[in-house]
């Protein structure tokens, strides 16, 4: 059996275009990305089985490693929290919006007692 060969004129040679410096510098984030997860699940197997001596040694590579990649992954945390309010933020205004809520609940209970009390029918017009 012969393998069908292409013919040429048909064929579009396509232009290769270079990446742009963002896409090289995110191409090699990437593989050393790789490269140190890799190596933690190597250092990982390895542990298994091992005294606690050769454990605590794998250990502190595998810290320093952590931060190696910790250091590799920072650019691209940094980046996607630009223009983004601190989490604290969120934390604060769903607090506060929780004692709003809260309080709201709190007097329109006192308003309806109030009501009540004056012998007033509630309605929706005596509320606004």
């Amino acid at each position: 059996m012969s393998a069908v060969q292409p013919q040429r004129g048909k064929l579009v040679p396509l232009r290769r275009t270079r990446p742009s410096a963002a896409d090289e510098r995110a191409s090699k984030a990437a593989r050393t990305i790789r490269t140190k997860l890799s190596l933690l699940e190597g250092y990982a197997d390895i542990m298994e089985g091992l005294s606690t001596d050769l454990k605590v040694q794998i250990l502190g590579v595998m810290a320093e490693k952590t931060r190696e990649l910790s250091a590799a992954l920072q650019p691209f945390l940094d980046h996607s929290a630009q223009g983004r309010p601190p989490i604290s933020d969120y934390r604060v205004v769903r607090n506060r919006t929780r004692q709003l809520i809260t309080d709201y609940r709190v007097l329109l209970a006192r308003l309806h007692q109030t009501m009540s009390q004056t012998g007033e029918p509630e309605t929706k017009e005596n509320l606004s």
